[in-house]
């Protein structure tokens, strides 16, 4: 609804407030962090790469200053002054090679004012060399892609032509040694072309020295990675060394970057990361503070919400650390109070209306003049098992259905002041028998309704009058039955004793015995349903044996076997079995289904009495050969007034108590009753006792 959405937006707006938050202040601070790190990587690594490069000035000036020495030692030698005098080439050329490998040289010439003269070395210009104005520097042979840095020394001897002598290094071993020395990788650079390496795995190419060209004075604004050229899978940063300005020879300085660069990118990702989880933390305590303001509020609208709706029981708990807020819900909390106590006095009112209406047994409807039902009590719900809601504004002719051949339920109402009984169908197909009264209303408010009907459901009135009849009738039966055999008995005795025989004595005697049983089996019956009725029915638990309940049932009932010509089996007790029961009771619970299983037993039949013992439950069952209970019947058979009624038998009416005083009486003893089909035929009564602790 609106005004939840509105404080969840409200919500939403701070935890947007406290992320941009968040992320501002992460940004202000790791971004300068990060900027920080990139320059002082770039600088340490520039300043490297610059201490790197006067290393080699002075390595290049240290070489330059040695050759100088080696040149003036050279010129200074006895045995090149004598053949030079003697003019002995073949020789001289031998002495300067030995001379030069002594010395570690690449070049030796010995130059004259009129031209060359001798020289050692490969692919390079003598001529050029001793043309040369500048005593030192650098000289590119004629063949090849190497580079010689040479010094020369004059030789002066009286009576001779002038000399001079020119000593020379290629450059590609001085370049080895120089990156042996500072660690550097070194290029030289002719007019843009890469003229050699210090490290012979590069491969020289024209696009490499277009790389170096345009790399190596990229050092302003840019991070270490950025500046860094990628030769060999390894990252260097450049630095241009000029050695020869007039021939256009530049020297190349490149320091691998590799460990500046993953320490700075190590570095990087930590701050990052810390920046994140820093965010983060931020981030979760915007929520937690956000979700601690807003949720007040909402717990506020929910409140507001409920009293719309009528619940104005539930009291206004809203807690909250913002002034305001807890303002708001205080004073809510006194609407709520105010609004509760008016409430309370209108449904008091009202309440006691219903109340009146629905305390009322019979259902009271009113009718409109078209037959609708305009209101309808709890009472009315109850005795046609339908929802008052279901039935209002409906006819009642479609909710009252009568039975098949009857009117209408509206052409059967009875004039007003009077009653009238008519039968009705409910949803599930029962019928209802309703007691009818009727009044005209005139209402004294606007209304539709003009008539009132106050119904009575009298349908158990009704069956409980056809019970007691027929109980009464099964009642005088069963006494009239054996009170007649007892006083014929009675009068052959009084009459006829002295000559009667013994047998016949017996047999009267016996006769006398039957009905007093079936009278005694009768009265406790009657006895226990009164005190059940009563609700003073209770039995007197105890620790008994089953032979004792088993033996007395069967001698109270084995004048009666005889006479109906059955035979009574019993499995025996084996051990000493105790069970918890009332003895009384109990052997009355065996009576009675003995009882039973003799009057449904056909001639010369067998009755079983089965007992064993499952856990801790004895289960005793007596079984019959009569016909089974239909199954319509079982869900009534141990109810009072419910006789049993077997296939395939003749109806033998009874008092109908006999099934119900054993259910109550094995209930009272925590035990379990049934029925159930015996696989042989014939009706099987089951019931269960606890098992008395051996201790």
């Amino acid at each position: 609804m609106y005004s939840t959405s509105r404080l969840r937006r409200l919500r939403s707006q701070l935890v947007l407030i406290f992320l941009l938050s968040s992320l501002g202040i992460g940004i202000a601070v790791g971004l300068p962090a990060i900027l920080l790190i990139n320059r002082q990587a770039s600088s340490q690594a520039q300043l490297l790469l610059d201490q790197a490069t006067l290393t080699t000035q002075a390595f290049l000036s240290g070489e330059q200053s040695d050759l100088q020495n080696l040149a003036l030692l050279v010129s200074q030698r006895p045995t090149l002054t004598r053949l030079l005098a003697e003019q002995d080439t073949s020789s001289l050329e031998s002495y300067l090679e030995t001379l030069r490998v002594s010395v570690n040289l690449d070049l030796i010439l010995v130059c004259s004012d009129s031209g060359e003269v001798s020289g050692i070395g490969e692919g390079i210009s003598m001529s050029d060399l001793c043309g040369a104005e500048a005593k030192s520097g650098y000289a590119r042979p004629s063949s090849g892609d190497d580079l010689y840095l040479y010094t020369s020394a004059d030789l002066e001897s009286a009576g001779q032509p002038v000399y001079r002598v020119v000593v020379g290094k290629r450059i590609s071993l001085i370049l080895t040694e120089l990156q042996t020395e500072t660690g550097l990788l070194y290029f030289l650079i002719q007019q843009n072309q890469v003229m050699l390496s210090s490290d012979p795995g590069v491969e020289i190419t024209s696009a490499l020295g277009t790389t170096l060209q345009n790399e190596e004075n990229q050092t302003s604004g840019l991070s270490l990675a950025q500046r860094a050229v990628n030769l060999n899978t390894h990252q260097y940063i450049l630095g241009s060394l000029s050695i020869d300005p007039p021939l256009h020879i530049r020297l190349i300085n490149a320091l691998n970057v590799d460990e500046q660069i993953a320490i700075q990118q190590g570095l990087n990702r930590t701050l990052i990361l810390a920046l994140f989880l820093i965010v983060l933390i931020a981030f979760g305590l915007g929520v937690w503070q956000s979700q601690r303001i807003s949720r007040p509020i909402i717990d506020l609208a929910e409140t507001a919400v409920k009293f719309r709706q009528g619940d104005l029981d539930s009291p206004v708990l809203v807690q909250s650390s913002v002034f305001e807020i807890s303002q708001l819900a205080n004073t809510l909390e006194d609407a709520r109070i105010t609004l509760q106590n008016s409430m309370e006095q209108l449904q008091a009112e009202k309440a006691w209306i219903e109340h009146l209406l629905n305390s009322i047994v019979e259902g009271t409807l009113t009718l409109d003049h078209e037959n609708r039902i305009t209101f309808a009590s709890a009472g009315v719900g109850k005795i046609i098992e339908r929802e008052t809601e279901q039935i209002i504004q409906r006819k009642v002719d479609d909710i009252f259905l009568t039975t098949d051949g009857e009117t209408a339920f509206s052409n059967q109402l009875p004039s007003a002041g009077q009653q009238r009984r008519v039968s009705v169908k409910l949803k599930n197909g029962q019928e209802r028998l309703l007691s009818i009264s009727k009044a005209n209303l005139v209402p004294p408010v606007a209304s539709d309704a003009d008539r009132a009907l106050v119904i009575r459901d009298v349908t158990n009135e009704e069956h409980i009058h056809r019970l007691l009849g027929d109980f009464m009738a099964n009642i005088t039966h069963e006494f009239r039955t054996p009170l007649a055999a007892l006083e014929a008995s009675s009068e052959l005795l009084l009459d006829n004793l002295d000559s009667l025989s013994k047998a016949e004595t017996k047999d009267l005697l016996v006769s006398l015995n039957l009905g007093i049983i079936n009278l005694q089996t009768l009265i406790d019956n009657l006895i226990e349903a009164a005190s059940i009725e009563a609700g003073r029915f209770r039995v007197s638990i105890q620790a008994v044996s089953v032979d004792v309940i088993l033996n007395e049932a069967q001698e109270i009932m084995q004048p009666l076997i005889e006479k109906y010509e059955l035979q009574l089996e019993s499995t025996p007790v084996r051990e000493a079995l105790m069970v918890m029961a009332d003895q009384r009771r109990t052997v009355q619970v065996l009576v009675n289904l003995l009882s039973n299983a003799i009057k449904h037993s056909p001639q010369h039949g067998l009755i079983r009495i089965h007992h064993f013992v499952e856990a801790d439950t004895l289960r005793v069952e007596v079984i019959d050969q009569g016909g089974g209970v239909p199954s319509e019947q079982r869900n009534n058979l141990f109810r009072r007034f419910s006789n049993m009624n077997t296939i395939g038998e003749k109806i033998k009416p009874g008092a109908g108590l006999g099934l119900s005083v054993v259910k109550a009486i094995i209930d009272a003893q925590q035990g379990e009753v049934g029925i159930m089909d015996y696989p042989n035929g014939g009706n099987c009564f089951w019931f269960t006792l606890r098992s008395a602790d051996e201790s």
